[in-house]
């Protein structure tokens, strides 16, 4: 279910958004409101679950990290308790930065970062395999990023 969101909230998330480490000084001149306003609107957004998590977000490139793959996988078996199994799975391993489930052909889309072809080729072979419940894997490899972001812009 969504939230409403006024216009101070929407523009307090599109800054945060942008940079979640701007001081609450500048948030409040941005938004036109006080700095105690500012303050109990961020801590709301975050109470209701709106704000789910302030982080860095870093180049793979730049840490060693040179390979990203898209990878979409066909469950053996659809029933809850394998999907559960197999979601769960996913949220264990660090190279899997985003497990979504998906309509269509494919059951899951998988965002894999690995540092190069033989570490992906070990994360395949480990998990992908029919004990996990995988029919089928298709993987297709990112050549370059020409956007790549987390931001949702509210109007």
């Amino acid at each position: 279910m969504s939230q409403v969101l006024d216009d101070i909230d929407k523009a307090i998330l599109n800054l945060l958004q942008e940079d979640a480490t701007l001081p609450l000084k500048t948030v409040s001149e941005h938004v036109h409101v006080s700095i105690a306003t500012a303050q109990r609107r961020i801590q709301a957004l975050t109470n209701n679950g709106v704000i789910t998590k302030q982080v860095a977000i870093v180049d793979p490139n730049k840490v060693g990290y040179g390979l990203t793959a898209v990878v979409m996988i066909e469950m053996a078996r659809s029933n809850t308790s394998m999907q559960h199994r197999f979601e769960r799975l996913m949220h264990s391993q660090p190279q899997v930065m985003s497990c979504y489930e998906v309509s269509g052909d494919a059951d899951f889309m998988l965002m894999v970062n690995a540092k190069n072809m033989s570490e992906y080729h070990r994360f395949t072979t480990g998990l992908l395999t029919y004990e996990n419940n995988v029919r089928h894997f298709k993987s297709q490899f990112v050549m370059n990023f020409t956007k790549s972001g987390t931001k949702i812009t509210l109007d």
